[in-house]
């Protein structure tokens, strides 16, 4: 993979005539800070965080324009993807809005492709870390909550936002945590990091985001029962998983309507669980009608769409903003058709799966954090809208698990191929 320069700021070995410690920065660390950290902060600083991401990212490009060439060259189906959300405007009854913000996503696939390339999965992993912390300490110095009292918001619009930011936070810290090769200076701050995050989760009182923070860490323990096992051992124990799991799938489908009373008692939401079934009827409908080329990109939930201001209406919205489908697939073939969908879901779940064999293959703080990271997002997928979003520093972790993924799959079937070949 390509290796960035150095860490965000390293000490080199003191010289042998003094005992001054010097310095060392890279300047493609620092400007992938800076843009991940614009993205982390849209939240608080609006326009300017995307600002501060738009031209921090720009430099990287500009530094070196034939290596981004490349990367996309290397990447074509991510780019392909977002091209056709442009593309999208074409039959789009809000044609400028689906330019602009199919525009934007084009601009947050060029950047994350460029700092995934630029940057070491452990450099960039730090980053992460970094700038998750800073969010997570800012929301506790805010101290806001919602005006009904039922949900902490910190710095973000919604309770759902930060409990999906504090899922991040636990995630990457105890990713860090972990991994032994890091020096105490990470590993010490990812204990305290880890704490916060798991108190904001708490506080933001979002079920969706605690379930799935919970299966994310027994992940985890599996993923490093995996780890210590061979080859053989690995794919038996993963096939005895599956049919277990099917097997307490079938017992539990003989007693769901008891499991579902009960979760639905503990989470105080409805059997529909909070309309997403008559929401999923109207995007059928939408679907049926446009299945190859869709609404376009972002074109549905808009200000003036006879069906979106009926539905914020029926579901009592009058703010008429952050609202969908509550499905990333369902949601993506309203706005861009079933095809584009397809392909979308086909990276994800490529990327899933090249990441969980990495973490299995080489453990590590970056292998580990994309592949609970994705595992997350796989559970989260059919509740909730999860890729891909202009501007979203979600966005771009997964667009670098994509890229560090297949490169890492590519280097593993590598040292196999030279074997055949000798």
């Amino acid at each position: 993979m390509t290796e960035a320069a150095g860490p965000l700021m390293s000490n080199r070995r003191p010289a042998r005539r003094g005992r001054r410690r010097t310095l060392s920065y890279s300047p493609d660390a620092i400007a992938a800070f800076v843009a991940v950290f614009g993205m982390a902060f849209i939240p608080l600083l609006g326009s300017k965080g995307a600002l501060l991401f738009l031209m921090a990212g720009m430099a990287l490009v500009a530094v070196r324009p034939g290596e981004t060439l490349g990367a996309l060259r290397r990447e074509w189906m991510i780019a392909l993807v977002a091209l056709w959300c442009v593309m999208s405007f074409a039959w789009s009854d809000y044609a400028s809005l689906t330019m602009r913000y199919g525009i934007q996503l084009c601009l947050t696939v060029l950047i994350s492709v460029t700092i995934a390339y630029r940057l070491s999965p452990m450099i960039f992993v730090k980053i992460v870390f970094l700038t998750s912390g800073m969010t997570g300490l800012a929301s506790v110095l805010i101290g806001r909550t919602r005006s009904d009292g039922m949900g902490y918001l910190g710095i973000y619009a919604s309770k759902n936002a930060l409990a999906d930011a504090s899922s991040v936070l636990i995630i990457v810290a105890l990713a860090v945590l972990v991994d032994r090769r890091l020096s105490v200076r990470w590993r010490l701050p990812a204990l305290a990091a880890l704490l916060m995050g798991a108190m904001l989760l708490v506080m933001g009182q979002s079920s969706g985001a605690l379930v799935s923070t919970l299966a994310v860490i027994l992940v985890f323990g599996v993923i490093v029962l995996l780890q210590r096992m061979t080859a053989h051992l690995r794919l038996v124990t993963i096939a005895l998983t599956v049919v277990l799991v099917a097997a307490i799938a079938v017992l539990l489908s003989s007693i769901s309507d008891q499991l579902a009373r009960i979760f639905l008692d503990l989470t105080g939401k409805d059997i529909t669980l909070t309309g997403r079934t008559d929401l999923w009827a109207v995007a059928f409908g939408q679907i049926a009608d446009q299945p190859f080329l869709g609404v376009g990109f972002q074109a549905f939930w808009v200000h003036g769409q006879p069906l979106a201001e009926q539905l914020w209406a029926d579901f009592g919205i009058s703010t008429r903003q952050g609202f969908n489908f509550h499905n990333t697939v369902i949601s993506n073939a309203v706005e861009i058709g079933v095809p584009a969908t397809l392909v979308q879901t086909l990276i994800f779940f490529g990327a899933t799966g090249a990441c969980l064999g990495w973490a299995i293959r080489t453990p590590s703080a970056a292998s580990v954090f994309f592949a609970l990271y994705m595992v997350r997002l796989c559970m989260l997928m059919w509740i909730e809208v999860v890729y891909f979003y202009q501007f979203s520093i979600g966005s771009g972790i997964i667009i670098a698990a994509i890229c560090y993924g297949r490169r890492s799959k590519a280097e593993a079937r590598a040292p196999a191929t030279r074997a055949g070949i000798r």
